[in-house]
């Protein structure tokens, strides 16, 4: 285990051939090796003294082989991971402030109503003073030109409202696609991301399934605009922050006090792999429930869902029930 003082951020590499495997790796790795750093999120008693320990930090690329290798799922997770793909895929983009009202709020505080983006919003309808741009649908178009382009970029990035915000700013930076051919002359969608910050331990599982999922819906789109076979390719994401909060040393570490077990005494990594949950039974168990529930009349209720948005949801459980898409 490094513990090193100098200042300097250490820099990861973690390949995995699967989501599950890839995440092991990197909680082992940022765990043995990230940098002791404070975080404007730790915790503080009444007299201003930290609860929480310093977070373990590092700059991290992460490799997924294969990210729909099976089992997909890993098995923790803190969120209804199906409920997250239906807003990677823009089902809450309706919550987002318009583009006019957020340039003269910048300074102000979002109600639970209000959204300063979402990552979806910010890819497929990317807020600027002269309209939106659907940067997804130029990067396709760009592939479908010339399908080796280095310049098929969408960024999350708005310089003229994210540094004004009090709210949080995208965590997603960047998306670029890259299409190379495979021996048999087929278009392989490899998809790379950049983030400015991740917490590792609570958010990269779940972020994987959902970005990988859109990954998928992409070559769909890449197949329908050049009517060339294309599959899904390997993954990969830099964080340039992926890191494990001081309030989950406890069930990272262990807390003997406490009665916590570590995660490393609890899982190893063929351990971890075999607590995963394949495709088929995350998409019975929680996706298509999850989903379903989405329209409920209490959910549609309290989330104030417009036509589109449930539209949107019933042509997902209808794409994932029929195996036009995996989840």
């Amino acid at each position: 285990m490094t513990r090193q003082n100098d200042g300097r951020l250490p820099t990861l590499h973690v390949v995995g051939d699967s989501i599950p495997q890839a995440y092991f790796r990197a909680i082992k790795a940022v765990w043995e090796h990230g940098y002791a750093m404070r975080t404007e999120y730790d915790r503080k008693n009444s007299a201003g003294e930290y609860i929480d320990p310093p977070s373990r930090d590092a700059r991290v690329l992460i490799e997924v082989k294969d990210p729909f290798a099976q089992p997909r799922f890993p098995p923790i997770s803190f969120c209804e991971v199906g409920v997250y793909i239906a807003e990677i895929m823009g089902v809450k983009d309706y919550r987002v402030v318009p583009y006019e009202e957020l340039a003269k709020a910048v300074d102000g505080e979002m109600t639970a109503q209000e959204w300063p983006y979402t990552y979806h919003q910010r890819l497929f309808a990317h807020p600027d003073a002269t309209g939106e741009v659907d940067q997804i649908a130029l990067a396709i178009e760009r592939i479908a030109q010339t399908p080796y382009s280095r310049r098929a970029v969408a960024s999350t990035s708005a310089p003229n409202l994210d540094p004004y915000l009090q709210e949080d700013i995208p965590c997603l930076r960047e998306v670029q696609l890259r299409c190379p051919e495979d021996a048999e002359g087929n278009l392989v969608l490899n998809m790379n991301t950049m983030w400015r910050s991740r917490d590792l331990y609570k958010a990269w599982g779940d972020n994987l399934i959902a970005i990988t999922f859109l990954q998928q819906t992409i070559a769909r789109q890449i197949e329908q605009r050049t009517g060339r076979k294309v599959r899904v390719g390997s993954y990969a994401d830099y964080s340039c922050s992926l890191h494990i909060y001081g309030q989950d040393f406890g069930a990272v570490g262990g807390d003997a006090e406490r009665g916590l077990q570590s995660f490393f005494d609890t899982f190893d990594e063929e351990g971890f792999i075999a607590r995963s949950l394949p495709s088929d039974i995350a998409r019975d168990m929680l996706v298509l429930p999850q989903l379903q529930n989405l329209l409920s009349e209490r959910e549609i209720q309290q989330w104030h869902f417009p036509p589109e948005s449930i539209s949107l949801i019933k042509d997902l459980i209808a794409d994932i029930e029929s195996g036009v898409l995996m989840v």
